[in-house]
């Protein structure tokens, strides 16, 4: 009996952690449709990020924190492309490190820190610094840094530490950290990723290395770039950027048919400017400084060209390029005795390069200023030149340093938590007995709880099967009261009213009446009819003492009674069709639960199907009882999520029998059930 039951319990388990995972895997895919949505450029922003929002919540449902991670992480991604929302972005991004950080998901550490390091260079703030070490720290600590993707990923970060640097003219470190990116890199099988990547690395390499002005190995990681661009059709802007900077080294070194001639190549493309406009008016701009350092004497196309660099640069915003053409400008008409332009554009870049923090470029334009403006506001250009040199100086000496401070003092932080965590290692460890401890009994008492329960589930089981056999008893001796009343009604039919009405039709059959002819034929008339009325007495007494009625168990007599009273209320005709199940030799646990489908079933049919027939079927397949309920009704959408706790129950039964249940519904049709039990 106990592994009946343990069987029951293993079967139930089973099926409830399949339907759990049905419901997960649902979940899942929801999610990841929402994702896409919110990844998709035809929808507005505000569409997508509600589409984003919708994952979050989702997620969070699913209580599995490694969605729910990367449903937010997907959210700011999102947020991160309209500036309006990079308040918002920035506070989802802190609370999903906190709790990645409990959580201890490096790969989501990794990843959101390089998000906020997205914003701080945005707010041009030193926390960009952390956020990339720490980013760095968890991928080498990680057991999936080796994994190609997550290399590049590592990478990246490297190159934006590598950035961070160059902005701070820390160009030998920044040249340490783009070597340390280049040769993670070359570990990874090539990919258009990987070339991508190596192409911007090797130009950012060189433009340092411009920077120092070791110009022959800038020309070597140039030449690299282009090469890697080459074999890659899609990658042209960094090939474009290359032989920029290659003409520019070029122009450095003095050597300006060269630069003249790679200028020439990339202009003969006529849909440069549609592709990209800014490379477009570097180039212009380039041209004409160029020709002004070669000291040509082509003054007008100097100007022209400088002026429709310019506006371009005017027109696509570019702080930089507007602040170096400026400076370029006004060295150009300094030259050509233009004083008043040359101090219009010195000023113009002045401004530009202060509020956008270009401090090459302001430096250029005060030692510009300090020339055109005569006496006391001259010097006042010169000493503010002087000021801010030795201010870069020492910034510049501060900043090579400043990533080694920022990983030590992580270090030291990591290090102070460890030690305060290893003293509170032995409060947390009796803490910890204490808990269990109480977790312990509390979980003794739940199981006393639950044993009891269980026991009285049995018990009540067995008094409803007991009670069912009592119904199936009492229904026994009902139908043997009707069947004996039955036969004693026959018995009195036959053998007393048709045998006086057989004695009384014979004695009048002996008499001797005379009469007219209507008298006698009226006489002959009645003693038909009483012979008629004999037949009739005769079939009735046979058929109340014949056998159809026994051959209905009291099973299906109770179905019949109750089906006789639900088709009142239900207003539906019935009819019960049984091929050869003998519901005697059933148990009774099997009769109880098909039982109370039937009653189920019934039930729904008179509030929902408006039915006008039902019919109820039993056969036998293979050892197997078979029970079909169908009806005539509206029927109804079986595919529905929200099915009733009848039907529910219905399955239910049929599972504890270790049986199956089936519904087929044609809408405005019919509905039926078919449910199959071993037997």
């Amino acid at each position: 009996m106990h592994k009946k039951y343990l069987s029951i319990f293993l079967l139930f388990l089973v099926s409830s952690l399949g339907a759990q995972s049905h419901v997960f895997k649902k979940q899942l895919d929801s999610i990841h449709k929402l994702r896409q949505l919110s990844h998709n450029t035809e929808f507005g922003l505000e569409t997508r990020i509600a589409y984003a929002k919708q994952a979050v919540a989702l997620s969070k449902r699913t209580g599995v924190d490694s969605v729910f991670l990367r449903s937010i992480r997907i959210l700011t991604i999102v947020y991160l492309e309209d500036v309006k929302y990079f308040d918002t972005a920035k506070k989802t991004l802190h609370k999903n490190l906190k709790l990645a950080n409990e959580l201890k998901d490096s790969l989501s550490i990794t990843y959101i820190s390089h998000q906020l390091v997205y914003l701080c260079k945005r707010e041009n703030n030193d926390s960009a610094y952390y956020y990339n070490y720490n980013a760095l720290r968890h991928f080498k600590n990680a057991s999936f840094s080796k994994i190609a993707k997550h290399k590049i990923a590592q990478a990246t970060n490297l190159n934006s530490i590598a950035q961070l640097q160059k902005d701070k003219q820390d160009y030998i470190g920044s040249q340490t950290t783009t070597i340390q990116a280049i040769n993670l890199i070359l570990t990874v099988p090539e990919n258009k990723k990987s070339k991508e990547f190596l192409s911007n690395a090797y130009n950012s390499l060189g433009l340092n290395l411009k920077k120092l002005k070791e110009y022959d190995r800038a020309l070597d990681y140039f030449q690299k770039s282009m090469d890697i661009s080459k074999r890659t059709p899609d990658e042209q802007v960094n090939k474009l950027y290359a032989k920029i900077n290659i003409a520019e080294v070029y122009k450095e070194t003095g050597d300006y048919k060269k630069a003249f001639d790679i200028y020439d190549k990339l202009l003969e493309d006529p849909d440069l400017f549609k592709k990209d406009p800014s490379s477009y008016g570097a180039i212009l701009c380039n041209i004409a400084y160029t020709l002004f350092l070669a000291k040509e004497k082509h003054t007008a196309k100097i100007d022209s060209l400088f002026t429709k660099a310019h506006n371009i640069f005017e027109g696509l915003k570019l702080d930089y390029e507007l602040s170096a053409s400026s400076n370029d400008m006004s060295e150009f008409y300094q030259a050509t005795n233009e004083k008043e332009k040359a101090l219009f554009y010195a000023e113009k870049a002045y401004s530009i390069s202060k509020t956008a923090q270009l401090y090459e470029e302001e430096l250029r334009a005060l030692k510009q200023l300090s020339r055109l403006k005569a006496g006391e506001v001259g010097k006042a250009h010169l000493y503010e030149y002087i000021a801010l040199h030795d201010s870069l100086i020492a910034n510049e000496r501060a900043n090579r340093n400043k990533f080694a401070r920022i990983q030590f003092e992580t270090d030291q932080h990591i290090q102070e938590t460890k030690r305060l965590s290893t003293q509170n290692i032995l409060i947390s460890i009796i803490a910890a007995i204490f808990v269990l401890s109480l977790g312990l009994l509390h979980f003794i008492r739940l199981q006393k709880g639950k044993n009891q329960r269980l026991l009285f589930d049995r018990e009540q089981q067995e008094a409803n099967q007991e009670i069912y056999g009592l119904m199936l008893r009492q229904q026994a001796k009902l139908e043997e009261g009707r069947m004996q009343e039955r036969h004693r009604i026959a018995e009195d039919l036959h053998d007393g009213i048709l045998s006086q009405l057989l004695g009384t039709r014979m004695n009048m059959g002996f008499l001797d009446l005379k009469g007219d002819d209507g008298t006698m034929g009226d006489y002959h008339r009645f003693l038909d009819e009483i012979q008629k009325i004999e037949k009739e007495i005769r079939s009735l007494s046979h058929e109340l003492k014949g056998d159809e009625v026994l051959t209905r168990t009291n099973f299906e007599s109770m179905m019949d009674q109750y089906l006789k009273t639900q088709s009142l209320v239900g207003g539906f005709e019935y009819e019960i069709v049984n091929r050869g199940v003998l519901f005697d030799s059933i148990q009774d646990f099997t009769k109880v639960n098909i039982y109370r489908i039937l009653q189920e079933a019934v039930q729904n049919i008179v509030k929902h199907a408006r039915a006008n027939h039902v019919r109820i079927g039993f056969y036998l397949e293979a050892e197997r009882l078979n029970l079909t309920i169908e009806d005539d009704g509206v029927g109804f959408d079986a595919n529905s999520d929200k099915k009733g706790i009848g039907l529910k129950n219905m399955a239910s039964r049929a599972e504890k029998l270790k049986g199956s249940f089936r519904i087929n519904t044609v809408p405005n049709k019919k509905t039926v059930i078919h449910i199959i039990v071993p037997i």
